[in-house]
């Protein structure tokens, strides 16, 4: 099962998404696809300050999030968050506030997250991962 951060998202609706990225988007089976409130507020913020008459919301609705279970943050996940970005702080790969609640929401529902390979968070959930399998 999959959480799909906001570049994920972001991708699906563009005029001409990455096949790969959209195809696997497609295949997925019901139940299998997940993202965050913060990946919707993200989208959300995006459409509201783009140019007037822009249909982002409505595409992001219409073509992806009624596929997509959408995850509350809990407790579980801000003690998670803390500990991720306190950790990544330590040994000098700091994460942002927004990332860090993304992986820390993947690592609490024991979820894959998706994001763009260039991205600082899969390089730190990787060390995060190393460290606790020491």
């Amino acid at each position: 099962m999959y959480l799909l951060d906001t570049n994920i998202l972001s991708e699906l609706i563009k005029r001409q998404p990455d096949p790969k990225v959209a195809g696997r988007f497609q295949s997925a089976r019901a139940g299998e696809l997940f993202t965050s409130v913060i990946a919707v507020e993200e989208i959300c913020y995006g459409a509201r300050i783009g140019p007037t008459g822009n249909r982002l919301w409505e595409k992001m609705q219409s073509q992806v999030l009624h596929r997509v279970t959408v995850q509350p943050l809990d407790q579980a996940i801000a003690m998670a968050g803390g500990q991720l970005r306190g950790d990544w702080k330590i040994q000098g790969t700091p994460v942002g506030y927004r990332d860090g609640l993304m992986a820390a929401t993947a690592l609490a529902r024991g979820l894959i997250l998706v994001t763009s390979p260039a991205s600082a968070i899969r390089v730190a959930i990787r060390l995060f991962s190393l460290s606790s399998s020491l």
